[in-house]
């Protein structure tokens, strides 16, 4: 430990350190709503394969309804 105590440290003065914790956090806010969003056109995905499904299997299922539901 005293060696580390002797090393001297050199950090950004505090304005910097500011602007580097404020773009941070605005990534934080942004990295949160894009995985609201992917997590939501996860859920879509899973629900248009489940209509998908449920189709093919009645019968129901044609070419041009698989695509316009996958247009949609």
């Amino acid at each position: 430990m005293g060696i580390i105590k002797e090393l001297p440290l050199m950090l950004p003065d505090l304005d910097t350190q500011r602007q580097v914790a404020n773009i941070y956090a605005k990534l934080q806010v942004e990295t949160s709503r894009l995985e609201t969003i992917y997590t939501q056109k996860l859920a879509n995905l899973d629900e248009l394969k489940q209509s998908l499904l449920q189709k093919a299997f009645t019968g129901q299922l044609t070419a041009r309804e698989i695509e316009s539901e996958v247009m949609a």
